[in-house]
């Protein structure tokens, strides 16, 4: 149990569990920062009831975010010149770290950035009915297949990523030639299409592909040799976890976004923008106009003609829609989704399409998240006297990472309180140390018998470092009860 305390509530806690106002994936913003008009030139942000207001310059929602890991998994500060795999803190995704691109293939390093592979998948539940091309090392699956035998980075439950999660990492703020992608992060990313494990709805001998030169989401057929990046963690995106609110709007539970149902149609890239902010539906006013990556979530690319979830919003026309999201490329273009397949696009600003409002999707702030077991439990241990105990403690910094704190580490005996130093435990309540939150994996502080009688260990993180031992702080606990 993960516990905050809360000012002002004598001796009162919560948990730090997900709430209802959380979800399991939250979408990522684009990246793009500048505005633009409709034939291209870059203007000041609008503000509001100006023109073109509400795309996508305006609005900064879940910015990109990416933590640098070792090949244990640990994080690393952001200056670190060498890391191993890269975690996108708005999904919680962990991407592969592609390597040595000098134009030239080695298949005997999987993470050789120039490495091209077929599409294949020999598993007939997940390759939509059909399993691409084999080849002699050459192709998707034996990708996987190597980076789960050496168990990279410790892990053997790497994946080839969805078209939806590939597309999660696009920096739209990137124009041609690219690569539309962090390359503080991701370095040596090639320009081109990278394969994700989606086949395409219909056409089974295609699959999805993410284009990393113009930020394009296509499909390709799957004895093409392309680029690949593995990915692993995260939760299922799965399109279908909607709620229809009975007012004419629809919660995706997925990524905490509410739609519009119905469909605006046969409006220009502007009137998009216009109409959307100017929404009143379902008792509230933030309507916005969505961007790239926010509509692409709603696609079903599981089904075609439309590529979406018709129960929910039946009168979606399989064609284009707008997104607020421009072309940093053509700047005069806007990117769109067509929902007969589900790909992005650019088009000319001036054309007229649908356009479907969306509110919503801010990621619930993620708080540390200390861990303290007894013998591998949560909670409460018992055990007998001629049994050993064993502590341990991890830590998830949360939203925090890098923020001071002071890391108290204390146990309640029959005989008083002791502390951890970093010489032993000692008598009475003091900090273990002051230094910045990180992520850490399991270490034991405590190994060995116990007198008879209950113990409460505790494992603290104060956000107020100051030597004294009070609010903000976050804490876990363990019980251990020894019998005779």
């Amino acid at each position: 149990m993960r516990y905050q305390w809360i000012a002002g509530r004598r001796l009162c806690f919560i948990f730090i569990l997900v709430t209802a106002q959380a979800f399991a994936s939250p979408v990522p913003d684009t990246g793009q920062t500048k505005c633009y008009d409709t034939v291209g030139n870059a203007i000041t942000c609008p503000s509001a009831g100006q023109a073109f207001y509400g795309q996508d310059g305006n609005f900064c929602i879940n910015p990109l975010s990416y933590t640098k890991l070792d090949s244990n998994g640990y994080a690393l500060p952001d200056p670190a010149m060498s890391w191993t795999m890269i975690r996108d803190n708005v999904t919680g995704l962990i991407w592969e770290m592609k390597t040595d691109k000098d134009g030239v293939k080695n298949y005997i390093n999987s993470h050789d950035s120039d490495n091209t592979y077929t599409w294949y998948d020999s598993n007939p539940a997940t390759n939509g009915g059909n399993a691409g091309t084999p080849g002699d090392g050459t192709n998707t699956e034996a990708f996987i297949t190597a980076l789960n035998d050496a168990r990279y980075g410790g892990y053997s439950d790497w994946r080839l990523p969805s078209e939806k999660e590939l597309a999660s990492i696009i920096n739209f703020a990137v124009p041609y030639p690219g690569p539309t992608i962090d390359t503080l992060y991701f370095p040596d990313t090639v320009s081109d299409w990278h394969w994700t494990r989606s086949t395409l709805a219909d056409y089974t001998d295609n699959a999805w592909l993410v284009h990393f030169d113009y930020s394009y989401v296509h499909a390709y057929l799957k004895s093409n040799s392309l680029y690949v990046r593995a990915v692993r963690g995260g939760k299922s995106d799965a399109a279908g976890s909607y709620q229809d609110n009975g007012d004419g709007t629809v919660t995706d539970m997925f990524t905490g976004l509410m739609w519009q149902q119905t469909v605006s149609s046969n409006m220009t890239w502007e009137q998009a923008l216009a109409h959307c902010e100017g929404l009143d539906l379902g008792g509230y006013t933030d309507w916005r106009l969505p961007s790239a990556k926010e509509l692409r979530s709603l696609a079903d690319t599981s089904r075609c003609d439309p590529a979406i979830s018709v129960g929910f919003f039946p009168d979606t026309a399989a064609s284009w829609f707008w997104t607020r999201t421009t072309n940093a490329y053509k700047t005069h273009d806007a990117w769109i989704v067509n929902f007969y397949f589900g790909d992005v696009d650019g088009h000319i600003k001036t054309n007229s399409y649908n356009a479907r409002a969306v509110r919503g999707g801010q990621a619930a702030p993620t708080y540390p998240a200390p861990d303290i077991k007894a013998n591998g439990q949560d909670g409460s241990a018992t055990v007998m006297a001629d049994t050993p105990v064993s502590i341990t403690i991890c830590l998830d910094p949360g939203d925090l990472y890098g923020k001071s704190a002071e890391w108290w580490i204390a146990a309640n005996t029959p005989w008083g309180w002791y502390s951890l130093a970093w010489y032993g435990w000692i008598s009475g309540i003091y900090p273990l140390v002051a230094d910045p939150l990180f992520s850490l994996s399991t270490v034991e502080i405590f190994n060995g018998y116990l007198p008879a009688g209950k113990y409460t260990f505790y494992f603290v993180v104060d956000m107020n470092p100051d030597g004294l031992f009070d609010e903000p702080f976050y804490y876990d606990e363990v019980q251990v009860e020894v019998k005779l």
